[in-house]
């Protein structure tokens, strides 16, 4: 089942309500607290692009910084990869939902970061945004 995105963040957000809880050894379950969020986006570059779509990434987390936000980590397709991989992805952990979503905020106000968006779509031929609440281990 494949959720729209606004409706999986509201899904995400209503579950930073009720505690969160581990497995310890043979069922025992202990309240972890808040939900960290991982926000992970996979770029998959149009033909003999990938390296300025890794430039405009880069680009996109000095903006991050500039406004106030982490970097995040960059990651670049492996040699040895079976070739189904994005040409770059990137991702940010996020203490809470609350952070995420001030993170969201923030890079919708600005203008620098959305001329970066705008030009990296001219970039890619696919692209795909994952949302995970962080499991305890």
């Amino acid at each position: 089942m494949k959720l729209p995105r606004r409706r999986f963040l509201h899904l995400l957000a209503g579950t930073a309500v009720v505690p969160t809880a581990a497995v310890l050894g043979q069922g025992t379950i202990t309240s972890t607290g808040a939900i960290r969020v991982l926000e992970r986006t996979h770029y998959y570059a149009k033909p003999g692009l990938a390296a300025e779509v890794l430039d405009v990434r880069r680009k996109a987390s000095a903006v991050r910084v500039s406004i106030g936000l982490p970097a995040g980590e960059i990651f670049v397709k492996y040699p040895g990869g079976d070739g189904s991989e994005p040409d770059v992805a990137w991702q940010c952990t996020f203490a809470d939902v609350a952070a995420r979503e001030a993170d969201l905020a923030a890079r919708a106000a600005s203008a620098e970061f959305e001329s970066v968006r705008v030009q990296m779509r001219q970039l890619y031929a696919r692209f795909e945004r994952q949302v995970l609440a962080v499991a305890s281990l």
